[in-house]
């Protein structure tokens, strides 16, 4: 695929697959993705336009398809479980493209059929006292990485690869780093120069060009030098296990280690209030740690493991460690449910030990996602 996140696309018919009591329907696979699909209506390698869950469907498409009472609210893909099989994706005909165009495998369809992403309302935040701020972002406090589903890239693992396998919480995702400055004052820069010359040995100006940051996964919610936005769970999280005080605990037992640019942690804040039936039995707020950037550079898994240990933080639950295999992976995502509950889990992530970039995915529980259409929970990410 041209596009690892697109949600519409050109892709090939790998599979046909009969359905256990079924004469009229079979299962169609498509790379990683899975289709209901009318019998003989397609054929093995046939080249077709996929759209997977949280793709939104143009009105005029969605009629002309007759599919309307299929999809989610706001015509969304959803996955169906039908006669114990999963349709997790959408075949739309090549008849709705302008054939003026040339279109081949891996081509993001998006644009050309006017199919968008279902992304989550953004919540409006009022700061302090309804004071409003001009706040300028910090570049150096990186956004997370925005890794794809596997069925989008269904041979990204081989069994040579190792790998580790953690739970997928489903909560919201936050961040928290120590960074470099936008720019240095001039109070800053007088204060740098006094310690480096050793004229003032003050043990709070040794880090004096960094400043603590946090923030959910797009917005930063404040830092040192530009003020905070009012209380939030994130910073309420944050205050809690004095995430800013171990951070630059860490950064003076570490500074023989270059950090260039900074560290920051990337993890995941969860409990009650949080997601609609997704508490996890828990009484107050939780943050796990999922990944640790230095310098922009995500570390090695052991190594992530290693730094949240000595930070006395929560990693999140790492329930797999070796080489990857189709069957160890699927043990942790099918009939998952939360402890004590009948609430299945969100999924799996799954990433290669090194923690290069290129080497990671997240594998969606089925019955997750129809259990979030019945439930109106918040979703996936």
């Amino acid at each position: 695929m041209k596009n690892q996140n697109s949600v519409c696309f050109v892709s090939k018919i790998s599979e046909i697959k009969p359905i256990n009591g079924a004469d009229k329907i079979v299962l169609a696979v498509i790379e990683g993705w899975e289709c209901i699909v009318k019998k003989d209506q397609h054929t093995v390698g046939e080249l077709v336009v996929v759209a997977t869950t949280d793709a939104i469907i143009p009105e005029k498409i969605a009629e002309e398809m007759n599919i309307t009472s299929y999809l989610r609210k706001g015509n969304r893909v959803k996955t169906i479980k039908l006669r114990n099989v999963y349709s997790e994706c959408l075949i739309i005909p090549f008849t709705f493209i302008d054939k003026k165009g040339s279109y081949e495998y891996g081509d993001d369809m998006m644009e050309v059929l006017g199919v968008s992403k279902f992304e989550p309302e953004v919540k409006t935040i009022t700061l302090a006292k309804g004071k409003k701020i001009r706040y300028q972002s910090n570049p150096a406090f990186h956004v997370y990485y925005k890794f794809p589903n596997i069925k989008n890239v269904p041979n990204i693992f081989n069994e040579d690869d190792v790998v580790q396998i953690t739970r997928k919480i489903h909560g919201t995702n936050a961040r928290y780093g120590i960074v470099k400055k936008l720019k240095l004052s001039f109070l800053d820069k007088t204060k740098k120069f006094l310690f480096n010359k050793g004229i003032i040995k003050n043990k709070n100006w040794e880090f004096i060009e960094y400043e603590y940051i946090y923030g959910s996964h797009n917005v930063e919610k404040g830092s040192d030098s530009q003020g905070y936005y009012s209380t939030d769970v994130w910073k309420e999280v944050a205050d809690k296990l004095k995430i800013k005080e171990k951070l630059f605990e860490w950064l003076k037992n570490n500074k023989e280690n270059n950090i260039g640019s900074g560290i920051i942690l990337y993890g995941e804040v969860f409990g009650p209030g949080i997601q609609k039936n997704f508490d996890y039995n828990l009484k107050e707020l939780k943050f796990n740690v999922f990944d640790i950037t230095i310098d922009n550079k995500y570390q090695p898994t052991l190594d992530t493991t290693l730094i949240t240990q000595e930070l006395d933080l929560e990693h999140v639950e790492i329930l797999y460690v070796g080489n990857w295999n189709k069957e160890i992976q699927d043990k942790f995502v099918f009939n998952n449910f939360i402890k004590g509950t009948k609430v299945p889990h969100e999924g799996i992530v799954v990433k290669h030990t090194s923690g290069k970039r290129e080497k990671v995915a997240k594998v969606i529980n089925p019955d997750y996602l129809i259990y979030g259409e019945k439930n109106n929970v918040g979703d996936s990410h």
